[in-house]
């Protein structure tokens, strides 16, 4: 008899935990949807364009290596 009360605990354990969670990401997302949509933060919006920043960076020096690379597997001189 325990050991079925045990299954079932689990089981709505489970349910529980696996219900709380979609609720949650649920209503996440539409906060996050909802912010980005309606206005976000100053301060998120700095962030983001600190990232953009930072990838356009990136690209630029990949950008600029891959040349040197193509340039060195030519044979020519760096």
């Amino acid at each position: 008899m325990s050991q079925v009360i045990l299954i079932i605990a689990i089981i709505f354990g489970s349910v529980t935990v696996t219900t709380l969670g979609c609720v949650w990401m649920g209503t996440s997302y539409y906060a996050k949807k909802r912010g980005l949509t309606k206005g976000a933060s100053q301060r998120e919006i700095e962030a983001l364009q600190q990232k953009l920043a930072r990838v356009q960076e990136e690209v630029v020096n990949l950008r600029k290596e891959v040349k040197r690379l193509i340039t060195i597997a030519k044979g020519g001189v760096e």
